[in-house]
């Protein structure tokens, strides 16, 4: 009976863009979602913690006055370390968009390893019409990522306190944030166009990027742009399957709600000609994603190891379902600077009891 259950749900699963949830998510129904709740963090220069995420609007209205709680916790103690509350970086968020969100930690505190976001609200807003028309006129691609091109005040009056932003994004499915860049461009008067150019350096984790803008009464339109990384091409490791198990290493078909499992799977590593060594670091990435439009990112967990000979290699990440459905794991394999070593690994499905 429960395998019947497993393949009815498999059968609405896919495509993966057009998921149900199968759980009582109180998420849509508030209008405003969180696309990851473990979204990338990284500790700055001075030593602060820096969490950068995404939220979606799924109404049909534009919201602004967003609110995200955000804890910053050891790998010791149940209670966040400290907290703070951050809004969305776009001031308006329209109709079905989305917004990134960044937040910092309120102290430097080296202790900080993992964090926690939740949303604690929103309101509804006037509409911001989409008069500001991005284009591109110049893209440079290598140590550092040169974007140039030019805004249009397309609105019947000033744009005041106009501002672009670029955002860099991860090769995740759904994407991670992992920087925000930001210019103000000032006051652009109506039916005039003013020129921007960022100059930043190439992070080797992103795949792609976004420009957007905002103004005191416009927004814009949405450029996009893929950053195609070095390739590699002496080596190349191979993720054969996934396979969870308990700790005693049973496999397992279904899962129970707050009971620890070992994400694992199995990979090979090929190398380009006889005289290659195999020597080679990686990152084994598992992520857990819960069902549901859209669908959320419930869990990302690491795996660090080196190759340094052709046997395989069974990297484990341990995973703590702590709530119940179907959910789906998949795995990528890095090497410590972020550029891939290989192709996504099949997607796993597995309901949790």
């Amino acid at each position: 009976m429960k395998f019947l259950v497993i393949l009815i749900l498999i059968v609405g699963l896919f495509p993966i863009g057009t998921i149900y949830s199968q759980l009582q998510d109180k998420q849509p129904t508030l209008g405003i979602v969180l696309t990851s709740f473990t979204p990338y963090h990284y500790t700055d220069d001075d030593g602060y913690t820096i969490i950068i995420g995404e939220i979606q609007n799924t109404k049909n209205f534009p919201v602004t006055g967003v609110k995200i709680w955000a804890g910053f916790y050891d790998d010791v103690n149940l209670q966040p370390l400290e907290s703070t509350v951050g809004t969305s970086l776009l001031e308006v968020i329209p109709p079905n968009g989305k917004s990134p969100y960044v937040i910092k930690s309120p102290t430097k505190n080296s202790a900080i390893t993992n964090i926690s976001v939740n949303l604690l609200g929103f309101n509804s807003a006037g509409v911001k019409p989409s008069s500001l028309n991005l284009k591109t006129t110049d893209t440079v691609m290598g140590e550092s990522i040169i974007f140039s091109g030019t805004i249009t005040n397309n609105g019947g009056v000033k744009s005041e306190n106009t501002t672009a932003h670029l955002i860099f994004f991860d090769a995740f499915t759904p994407p991670r944030l992992l920087k925000i860049s930001s210019i103000d461009l000032g006051t652009i008067e109506s039916k005039d166009t003013k020129e921007f150019t960022f100059t930043e350096k190439r992070i080797n984790q992103a795949s792609g990027f976004k420009i957007l803008s905002e103004s005191k009464s416009f927004s814009s339109n949405v450029l996009n742009a893929q950053v195609t990384p070095p390739e590699i091409l002496s080596k190349s490791i191979s993720i054969n399957d996934i396979s969870i198990s308990d700790k005693d290493g049973n496999l397992l078909s279904s899962l129970t709600k707050d009971t620890p499992v070992n994400i694992q799977s199995n990979m090979w590593i090929q190398i380009a000609s006889e005289n290659e060594s195999y020597d080679q670091e990686y990152v084994y990435y598992a992520q857990v994603i819960q069902s549901g439009k859209p669908p959320y990112v419930e869990f990302i967990g690491t795996f660090e190891g080196k190759f340094e000979g052709p046997d395989s290699q069974m990297p484990s990440v341990e995973w703590i379902p702590e709530k119940s459905g179907l959910y789906y794991v998949e795995t990528y394999i890095w090497d410590p600077s972020g550029i891939a070593l290989g192709d996504k690994g099949p997607i796993h499905l597995v309901l949790v009891n």
